[in-house]
């Protein structure tokens, strides 16, 4: 998403709209489904491992409070404190309330938090999907989650036909629920006990289905039955990329994937998502007062990898100084009352 935003300011604001560049960058944006992809196995397996544990739900809401609020609510409070105009047309409540990407367009905050809109249909399935999973039947599990896939589909379609623009559609819960939803469906099947080799060719259909359906959402021109398509695409290639990643790669890729560097960067990718869009927008407007806009390939590309740079060790210092002190609270589970032995309460007169 880094190289996404930052190649929208800096490598295809000239380009032609038929360039293979501009075409490169803007498919870049499809890195937050791969991410919503990940979340929803990510979560569901957490979820499903812990349903028979005591205090499901206070300890899964308490983790996650741990893992989201602090960074997100900081950063909010430095942005209103630094920038408070940002919130002059919108409103702070969307975002403290989570519920921003029910909005349209903004020009004022979508400059530096433009991002949160995600962060807020993240926030809106960890709400929601415990208790869908607690409440339902095992056996009932998948069809559910097939179900809502579908229906996610014909929300995109009624919507698009009454007219809805398409920056709302793309961001509501229940129209982008459905690339949320094939991570999910992974873990389900991952703990159905199905053989690996059956996994994998099933993660591999989704990813064919996928390309298919994307490679023909491109050639065709926007309707209320193609246009929805394309979200559905979406969430069975990049589910099928997870499933692929967990249970389809070999040693090789995973030593890869296992890697410290890799490991560092997923570790802080959070923060790195939260704060991108700072040092961007920073740099574009130094360089645009300067006068040094359009850049050419090779110091656009350079301006893009300092940016990185620049937020990685933001991220950094984010882990380092408020998201690892913080998450050691996780062990402090407040809402676990301990039973006390009836011996304690025995008089010793007795």
């Amino acid at each position: 998403m880094v190289f996404h935003h930052c190649g929208e300011y800096y490598l295809i604001q000239n380009s032609p709209q038929t360039s293979l560049l501009r075409s490169f960058v803007e498919n870049l944006g499809s890195g937050v489904d791969l991410f919503f992809a990940l979340s929803g196995f990510l979560i569901t397996g957490i979820l499903l491992d812990s349903l028979d544990r005591p205090y499901f739900f206070q300890r899964f809401y308490w983790r996650r409070g741990l893992r989201i609020w602090p960074l997100y609510y900081m950063f909010l409070l430095a942005v209103y404190l630094v920038h408070r105009r940002m919130f002059s047309d919108i409103g702070v409540a969307p975002f403290v309330l989570y519920y921003r990407n029910f909005l349209g367009p903004d020009r004022a905050s979508d400059i530096y938090i433009g991002q949160f809109w995600s962060l807020c249909v993240e926030e809106q399935f960890y709400l929601l999907w415990p208790l869908v999973l607690y409440f339902t039947a095992k056996r009932l599990r998948m069809p559910l989650i097939l179900f809502l896939m579908c229906t996610a589909y014909f929300c995109r379609a009624y919507l698009f036909w009454r007219g809805v623009d398409g920056y709302v559609i793309y961001r509501l819960p229940y129209c982008h629920m459905d690339v949320l939803l094939a991570g999910a469906l992974v873990a389900v099947l991952t703990r159905r006990g199905m053989k690996e080799k059956t996994l994998r060719q099933f993660c591999l259909a989704g990813i064919v289905l996928g390309i298919a359906g994307l490679a023909t959402v491109e050639t065709l021109p926007p309707t209320a039955i193609t246009y929805p398509f394309g979200l559905t695409s979406s969430a069975l290639f990049f589910g099928g990329v997870v499933g692929l990643c967990i249970h389809g790669v070999g040693s090789a890729a995973r030593s890869v994937l296992g890697s410290r560097f890799l490991e560092a960067i997923s570790k802080r990718s959070y923060a790195m998502y939260v704060f991108h869009l700072v040092p961007l927008y920073a740099s574009y407007k130094l360089l645009l007062r300067l006068k040094l806009l359009p850049l050419g390939m090779l110091p656009a590309l350079l301006i893009i990898l300092g940016i990185g740079l620049v937020t990685y060790g933001m991220a950094w210092l984010s882990w380092r100084f408020l998201e690892e002190p913080v998450l050691q609270l996780k062990k402090w589970e407040w809402f676990a009352t301990r039973q006390i032995p009836v011996s304690v309460h025995t008089d010793s007169t007795e």
